[in-house]
């Protein structure tokens, strides 16, 4: 595109400003076009016309248009909208699940570990009509816009607004002046097939950019005499540009815009067209460079905005700020809460979740930190809410609700070095027995199975107080070493029967009490010289206090890691055979006549991040088993990357198992750099004191001193949610062996 020169825009300006001594003061419009995330150059534009000092009269918009638009109508001014821009979490709102930060930590357990989840409804998969329904969208415009939750008529603002949103039903125009500001917004932008479409009246509600990307003839409509254009749109692109998904949706959205811009464009007394040819509708990865590529267009414009600005208070001289036009708001209080859309699930739940209760007074960040929390509890696709103004300061709050099917289906692979490939599927259903509860059962099928099945059942006013009763089987092979030399494999066939009472606290910390029965049958994979069957049952009563406030289940950048576990061992009985002549009585009578073991489990690992791209990562963690027989199902087994055995505890620089005792201290230090895109490297480096708990023993003989193990591990990680992939080579020194650590999808 050929740019004017800052010479030839103030030569033109200053035949505009000739014209308009003549004149009773124009009124000046501004219209800025659809375009996704190259809507972000809009920001730009209006920062110079704030610094010309030009007061615009009328302004419409659409899609990302109607976004930055409304913004500046109702009193932000062009730089309060690039701080939004540079604070928005662009992943959170373009994507269909919550903030795993805002998960309660009874749900952290399964969520985002599946590559696909799919609701079912009477065993139909419900597919919805975007993929983006985008819960936190609908709140970020709630927060930005409550300055005028009680305006329901768009000329009353600041500077009076229309935006423009397509009819699903009829492909006709909606023309949005009146009503509810973030329900217009939100259908405005609504790109079908990537966001939902937005429900009103009786019809549905899409992106108008299909029909009007660029508004002009309404902002004439609305009585402005001068209008500025920001067009984004120069025609359907080449189809070799089309890199995304969202590419392709828009292409689609635009064909018959495409007829309707030049009939528009024509309306315009200066059309602006950032140079953004390098850039997509999805290109929110790059929202930093196109924002200063609207601020150089801006920079470019000014003296224009200038003259403009200076002839038209020469005409009519007025007082104007554009940065204190922002109404204040107080917090409001509730008077009534109303519920919309509620058939299947429980309304005292969602009371419990959103914590808001009537008579009382909220902040708009509390409220919409309730729905967030309510989001989390996976009960609802979307769950977002109205403020409808009684007297001052007092409102009804409607929550409208959108349920998310209570049976879901879900589906993951996973490859890891110690398992192998295995498909992980999961079922999951609420309230399939009583309300407030969820029943689950999942599988790992590969070269080894894994299988789980546990009904949680929510109790009390505020449904923190959980009952599980769980049952789990694993089909996994244990590793014995000495050393750096493996010398036995055993299949392991453990069953778990489970029963516990759990307390959520907050959406982070939670405290457990319960009793499980353990069945293991072990067998050796290739009969060694000293090999053993065998079937071991016990019982283990513990307590247990977590707590996880990261922010990712995969590569976090913040937050924390928390578990203490205390429990004891008993009743404990060994049938033990084997091929060999050893004499295997006196293993018997050791485990069996002991007495009970005492377990002490502690680990925590922080996460600090450094910048954008680092974390500094920090661990502790540990184990520790009183009366230990050494019998080898009372140790831990140290080694590896990721949790995957039960009493394992990952060390990076070794494999898992590859060290064995009942008393462990480990301390961590790593590294976890964004290299670019989603690609990360992390470094590890960490050290182990294992079998200190003879460091008192009178017969200090070389099996049960106390013994150091180093590590060292270097990775590369792909993140995405879907299929995240992390390769590691590990080293250890006391091993003097270089080993390789691979997974891909999840971990059952």
């Amino acid at each position: 595109m050929k740019l004017f020169s800052k010479r030839t825009i103030v030569f033109l300006a200053f035949f505009v400003h000739l014209n308009l001594f003549a004149q009773e003061r124009p009124k000046i419009g501004v219209v800025l076009s659809g375009g996704g995330a190259k809507g972000l150059s809009h920001i730009g534009i209006l920062q110079a016309i704030d610094s010309a000092g030009l007061q615009v009269d009328y302004i419409t918009g659409t899609s990302m248009g109607s976004v930055i638009g409304g913004l500046y109508s109702i009193g932000y001014s062009g730089n309060d909208i690039e701080k939004i821009a540079h604070e928005l979490n662009w992943s959170a709102i373009l994507s269909n699940k919550p903030d795993y930060k805002n998960i309660s930590i009874d749900e952290k357990d399964e969520y985002a570990k599946y590559s696909v989840e799919l609701g079912l409804e009477k065993l139909s998969p419900q597919i919805p009509t975007g993929l983006i329904e985008s819960e936190e969208l609908w709140l970020t415009l709630t927060q930005l816009f409550a300055p005028v939750y009680d305006v329901k008529d768009f000329s009353k603002f600041n500077i009076p607004f229309k935006c423009i949103a397509t009819d699903l039903s009829t492909g006709a125009a909606i023309v949005h002046s009146k009503g509810e500001i973030v329900t217009a917004i939100r259908s405005s932008m609504a790109i079908p097939s990537v966001f939902t479409a937005v429900d009103f009246d009786t019809t549905k509600l899409v992106d108008g950019g299909i029909i009007r990307n660029f508004p002009v003839i309404d902002i004439k409509e609305m009585g402005a005499d001068y209008v500025i254009g920001v067009n984004l749109f120069k025609g359907l692109p080449d189809i070799s540009k089309l890199n995304t998904a969202m590419d392709v949706f828009y292409q689609i959205t635009q064909y018959r815009d495409a007829e309707d811009l030049e009939k528009e464009k024509k309306l315009c007394d200066l059309i602006i067209e950032p140079p953004l040819e390098k850039y997509s509708a999805g290109s929110f990865g790059d929202a930093e460079d196109i924002i200063v590529i609207g601020k150089e267009m801006g920079k470019l414009y000014y003296p224009f905005f200038k003259k403009l600005a200076d002839s038209i208070n020469n005409i009519q001289s007025k007082t104007y700020d554009p940065t204190n036009r922002l109404p204040k708001k107080n917090d409001v209080t509730i008077d009534k809460i109303e519920f919309i859309g509620i058939e299947n699930t429980n309304k005292e739940l969602l009371l419990d979740k959103l914590g808001i209760e009537p008579g009382h007074s909220y902040s708009i960040t509390k409220i919409n930190e309730g729905f967030r929390n309510a989001f989390s509890s996976r009960y609802y696709n979307n769950v977002y809410y109205q403020l409808k103004p009684t007297t001052t300061d007092h409102v009804v709050l409607t929550c409208f609700v959108k349920e998310a099917p209570l049976t879901q289906a879900k589906v993951g692979i996973s490859y890891l070095t110690f398992t192998g490939f295995a498909v992980i599927a999961n079922l999951t259903a609420r309230d399939l027995l009583f309300t407030k509860s969820r029943t689950m059962a999942k599988f790992a099928i590969g070269e080894y199975f894994r299988g789980f099945v546990q009904h949680r059942q929510a109790f009390g006013k505020k449904t923190n107080s959980l009952f599980n009763i769980s049952y789990g089987y694993d089909h996994l092979p244990l590793n014995l070493y000495d050393e750096t030399n493996k010398r036995a494999v055993y299949h392991i066939n453990k069953s778990v029967l489970d029963a516990n009472f759990t307390k959520v606290f907050n959406i982070n910390w939670s405290l457990a009490a319960g009793t499980n029965f353990q069945n293991i049958r072990y067998s050796p994979e290739v009969t060694p010289e000293l090999s053993y069957n065998g079937n071991f049952t016990e019982l283990y009563s513990y307590i247990r206090a977590e707590s996880k406030s990261i922010n990712s289940p995969n590569f976090p950048t913040s937050g924390h890691e928390f578990l203490f576990e205390f429990g004891m061992d008993y009743n404990r009985k060994l049938n033990v055979t084997s091929d060999s002549a050893v004499t295997i009585s006196h293993l018997t009578e050791k485990v069996e006549s002991s007495p009970e073991l005492y377990r002490l489990r502690l680990k925590y690992v922080k996460y600090v991040p450094l910048s954008l791209k680092s974390t500094l990562i920090f661990k502790a963690d540990g184990a520790y088993c009183i009366n230990s027989k050494d019998f080898i199902f009372d140790n831990y087994f140290v080694g590896g990357i990721q949790y995957i055995l039960n009493q394992q505890i990952p060390f990076a620089g070794i494999n898992e198992g590859q060290v064995t005792t009942s008393a462990t201290g480990i301390a961590m230090i790593g590294y976890q750099y964004n290299l670019f895109g989603h690609f990360l490297l992390i470094g590890r480096a960490n050290t182990n004191l294992y079998n200190f708990d003879n460091l008192w023993a009178t017969d200090q003989t070389q099996s049960n001193k106390a013994k150091w193990v180093n590590g060292f591990s270097l990775g590369l990680g792909y993140d995405i949610g879907s299929l995240p992939m992390e390769l590691t080579a590990m080293y250890s020194p006391e091993m003097n062996t270089l080993y390789s650590n691979i997974k891909v999808g999840f971990i059952f």
